[in-house]
């Protein structure tokens, strides 16, 4: 390149333009259809381990943006490996670790291992897992009468039973587990996740209700924060799809397929706000 030469565009952004950009209608196909799983089971696995990662996102009180960013994560990563690969626990327990590391709410190892055995404790519970025949050592609930357990009665065995002891087997192998996955995760990700946070709709709500003039139209104020609660709340619920993948969330081609402009249209018509969008943007 001569001295006088701008550097091609190119040279400067493969690498974002290769791991973050959408999946093209062409190569939607999944590597878990791919591998035998149908699209209904591999969209039951993905709503199981989301809503693993809602758990844990609540169980250690991080903001709504961590979980965002949590699910875009674990949904890109089983758009690059099946599901057949490595489990939705073992991807969901990376992700909230690189999560809220990407998002600046750092969480200690220890603190995020004990918070995901509570949920795997409360789930093998309250299915009615034989604890005698899958037994998983510290990490099981010893009820041996589960099935005839109220789910209140359930809550209260787990109340009482002890944290993981950190010396243990059981927590060594979590603590294994999460270090492996997370460097799973980064390799499999091309270790360029910097960006998702400032990917994620969340950030696009306020800007786009601001634009479309929630607040002045509303008559009250109570109305404007209620439109914004619906609106952000759809968006935590698209979360558990793969709407991060396949959507860019800035993009106001039409309101049905923009993850952050969707959820304010619908909003905006159940609270009695109908306006015509054609000319905002």
């Amino acid at each position: 390149m001569k001295k006088d030469e701008a550097p091609v565009a190119s040279e400067k952004f493969v690498v974002d333009k290769t791991v973050h950009a959408c999946i093209e209608i062409s190569s939607r196909i999944s590597p878990s259809n791919k591998d035998g799983i149908s699209a209904q089971v591999e969209r039951m696995h993905r709503l199981h381990g989301a809503s693993i990662l809602h758990d844990a996102c609540q169980i250690l009180k991080l903001p709504s943006s961590v979980f965002a960013t949590a699910c875009t994560i674990f949904h890109r990563m089983y758009h690059r490996i099946s599901l057949r690969a490595h489990c939705v626990w073992s991807v969901a327990l990376g992700c909230t670790l690189l999560a809220s590391k990407v998002d600046e709410e750092p969480r200690q190892v220890r603190t995020i291992i004990v918070a995901f055995v509570h949920i795997y404790r409360r789930r093998r519970l309250r299915a009615g897992d034989d604890v005698k025949r899958h037994s998983y050592g510290a990490a099981d609930c010893e009820a041996e009468g589960a099935a005839s357990l109220t789910n209140g009665e359930k809550e209260n065995v787990l109340r009482s039973v002890p944290p993981l002891p950190m010396g243990g087997p059981v927590y060594a192998e979590w603590k294994e587990v999460l270090m492996n996955m997370e460097s799973t995760i980064l390799r499999t990700l091309g270790f360029t996740l910097y960006w998702i946070p400032d990917k994620v709709p969340q950030r696009f709500v306020l800007y786009f209700c601001r634009v479309l003039e929630i607040e002045r139209k509303a008559q009250t104020v109570l109305l404007s924060a209620k439109v914004i609660q619906q609106a952000w709340s759809y968006l935590n619920d698209s979360c558990f799809l793969d709407l991060c993948v396949r959507y860019e969330p800035e993009l106001t081609v039409s309101s049905s397929d923009v993850p952050a402009l969707a959820p304010i249209y619908r909003a905006d018509n159940l609270s009695g706000l109908r306006r015509d969008n054609n000319g905002v943007f």
